[in-house]
């Protein structure tokens, strides 16, 4: 009997129920809860005001975040709906919704599930999904950030989400983000949405006080928070890298060591002399060259959603007007003198190497002779680019060089972010993909 009492005490016990729990926390008095009397009040009042324009479409779609760490991705997930964006992935069933967990790329799932996302990371992600301003709190006065919450707010097609840090709002915690629904100008009052519902209710704060809670510098970069203005692209961007990490042959992780590591490494060894031989290098990169059917897969299915014809008539344009590159012949070229054989690749296939090119940051290409670069940067020239190509160019550039700003770690920060030649020509950036 003795025995079976002891083997019985070392079956799987379960960890014992924290001791100190919480359903909710109490505002501070400075806040005012939205279902309070004095919130109605204050809500009426931007409604009348013509401030609460955009609350319906957030309300319609809000949801509280699913893990302590995911203000930021929940945040996104409903202006996301709100936005009525295009392409959400499938969630269950035939349905399609926006929702934290599919929000993947720009930074590791289970990293935000420990500490969240930074500023940068969250423009980044954003960025991939629709049209993004990020304001630094230190960048801007807080006229102007009451200028924008006046101009979203009185609007139903373009948001607002702020991080802030909820210490300087008396709350617990630190670094939060959260959507902004409505303005009340009488009090200047904004209403913020937290999506930590479990924590906190909606609530209206001074602007003023909200405008303070985002310059205090974030321990994990150094730097304030601030807050964005988003919205939906137009023409829909059928081409986003944050797409492709969705997919099992181009995941954000790989893209990430392609650019950082990758890519330089080769052109530092094989030490191209002509512009051709440039290409070949960057077009001969394995992950590279997988990305050319898996950007073809991701733009069919896009251009399939909405409007068909729309999707249809803008791709066209844009793969008519990359044809009309001078790049593309070189591109080409390259693909010719390559194997396999012509007949096992399409123009469709040198198009995007050819998009690919003219989207890179000029930050990869620091290996190459100055001769060189000058030489590529020609062919590259956005201002003789058709409005619908540099279109797409500048927001791929944007997406690579948000992704080398998240995922490498360089040696001489200055030059991996520098446009200028002189200054990303000083000495050859080291650069190493983060784990």
């Amino acid at each position: 009997m003795f025995t079976k009492k002891v083997a019985k005490s070392f079956e799987n016990p379960q960890p014992p129920p924290p001791q100190i729990t919480f359903q909710g926390r109490k505002l501070p008095d400075h806040l005012i809860n939205l279902a309070s009397p004095s919130g109605k009040e204050l809500f009426k009042q931007a409604l009348n005001e013509s401030y609460a324009e955009g609350y319906f479409n957030l309300s319609s779609c809000f949801s509280h975040q699913m893990e302590p760490a995911y203000c930021g991705l929940s945040s996104l997930s409903i202006v996301l709906n709100a936005l009525q964006v295009t392409g959400a992935p499938v969630w269950k069933g035939p349905w399609r919704w926006w929702y934290d967990e599919l929000l993947n790329c720009c930074a590791e799932i289970e990293e935000v599930k420990k500490s969240g996302v930074t500023f940068d990371q969250f423009a980044c992600l954003a960025r991939c999904h629709c049209y993004t301003v990020a304001k630094r709190a230190n960048k801007v006065s807080k006229e102007e950030f009451i200028s924008d919450l006046k101009a979203v707010c009185s609007r139903s097609d373009i948001f607002m989400i702020i991080s802030f840090s909820r210490q300087a709002l008396q709350q617990t915690g630190d670094g939060h983000f959260s959507p902004i629904g409505a303005y009340n100008h009488e009090q200047n009052m904004a209403l913020v949405l937290d999506t930590a519902r479990f924590k906190y209710p909606s609530y209206f704060a001074s602007a003023d006080l909200l405008y303070e809670a985002m310059l205090p510098l974030d321990k994990e970069t150094n730097l304030p928070r601030g807050y964005f203005l988003l919205s939906s692209y137009e023409p829909q961007k059928p081409i986003s890298l944050c797409k492709l990490s969705q997919d099992a042959i181009a995941n954000w992780t790989s893209l990430g060591k392609t650019f950082c590591k990758d890519l330089p490494d080769r052109l530092i060894t094989e030490r191209p002399k002509t512009l051709e031989e440039a290409v070949k290098v960057i077009l001969n990169d394995p992950f590279i060259m997988s990305l050319h059917n898996s950007m073809q897969t991701d733009v069919d299915k896009s251009s399939s959603e909405g409007n068909p014809e729309s999707g249809e008539q803008y791709l066209s344009t844009l793969l008519n007007d990359i044809i009309m590159s001078p790049l593309y012949s070189i591109v080409k070229s390259v693909f010719k003198k390559q194997s396999p054989p012509p007949n096992q690749y399409n123009e469709t296939q040198i198009s995007f190497a050819t998009l690919f090119l003219l989207s890179f940051p000029t930050n990869l290409f620091t290996s190459l002779s100055t001769e060189l670069v000058i030489e590529l940067e020609q062919y590259r020239d956005h201002t003789k680019m058709s409005s619908v190509l540099k279109h797409e160019v500048e927001k791929i550039k944007k997406e690579v060089t948000d992704l080398i700003g998240n995922f490498c770690s360089c040696s001489k920060t200055n030059a991996i972010l520098s446009n200028d030649l002189d200054s990303s020509k000083a000495d050859i950036v080291c650069c190493q993909a983060k784990n």
